[in-house]
């Protein structure tokens, strides 16, 4: 308990932007709310955590923080097609709430763009769309859907979530279709999210992800992880998961095969086969 309370005061003690630890000992000492694809190749990611954005290293196992940022970062979405950009929301490390902001440079820096509608919000659920990256859709406490067509300056309410909403997730296809994990299921919406359908039902779907691959996966408890076809298909991948279901699956930019997600107790998991197989990146060396 010493040695995380320690480690939980490094990381909100101000620090040198190449700060680099243990990734296990970052792993203790603070919350992940997203991960994304890293600029080092198949073994780099990128983690938004409690205490700012962290670039890993699966080699050597370590985590440098990005950025001199310490603030919470509740959401992060990477831009398709332009490495380096990334918008997120979340919480500054002085209280409050960020609005939208914007990365230029890997997270070394950050712009503020807007507040987005009744802001700053703070959005626990925001993805740049993979059809169209000037559009992206955040979801905030009221569980509203607030959609942007120009790259976060101005917002819109397009429609109202799903209950008890876990994760979304935008079609590759079209900038339209939003999908929503939920306590009750996986929903598509193909309006923006006006309107929802229904594709998994009565089984709590934890994460869903648009690949790099093109490809829709999401982690139904009932099977477990599980494709998602253009017209409703859902094919099972794999039925044995870490600690039983995933969280916060994406895969990375240089291999599409390659995904990465947290288990549900919070390990740091990562797949080399499109999600058959999973290995502990700390533990299974």
């Amino acid at each position: 308990m010493i040695h995380r309370l320690a480690l939980i005061a490094v990381l909100a003690t101000p620090v040198a932007a190449q700060e680099t630890m243990p990734l296990s000992d970052l792993m203790a000492a603070t919350h992940v709310h997203g991960i994304g694809p890293g600029a080092g190749g198949v073994d780099s990611l990128t983690l938004a955590t409690h205490n700012g954005l962290w670039a890993v290293d699966l080699a050597s196992d370590t985590a440098t923080r990005l950025g001199p940022s310490q603030d919470d970062f509740m959401s992060y979405s990477a831009v398709p097609g332009s490495p380096g950009t990334a918008f997120a929301s979340g919480h500054p490390a002085t209280g409050g709430n960020l609005g939208i902001i914007r990365t230029e440079d890997g997270g070394q820096t950050w712009a503020h763009v807007s507040d987005g509608l009744d802001g700053p919000v703070d959005f626990h659920n925001m993805e740049v769309s993979r059809a169209d990256p000037v559009v992206i859709y955040g979801i905030g406490h009221d569980g509203r859907v607030q959609r942007s067509a120009d790259g976060g300056q101005t917002w819109d309410a397009s429609g109202q979530a799903p209950e008890k909403l876990i994760d979304i997730a935008t079609s590759p296809e079209d900038a339209a279709l939003l999908y929503a994990a939920t306590e009750a299921g996986l929903f598509l919406s193909a309006d923006m999210g006006a309107t929802w359908t229904a594709m998994i039902e009565d089984v709590p779907v934890s994460t869903v992800d648009s690949g790099a691959d093109g490809v829709v996966r999401a982690v139904d408890l009932g099977q477990g992880l599980v494709t998602v076809g253009a017209g409703g298909e859902i094919t099972l991948v794999s039925g044995d998961l870490p600690d039983g279901y995933l969280l916060l699956l994406t895969t990375t930019s240089v291999d599409p095969l390659r995904l990465a997600a947290l288990s549900a107790k919070g390990r740091l998991v990562v797949s080399d086969d499109a999600g058959v197989t999973w290995t502990d990146v700390l533990i299974d060396k």
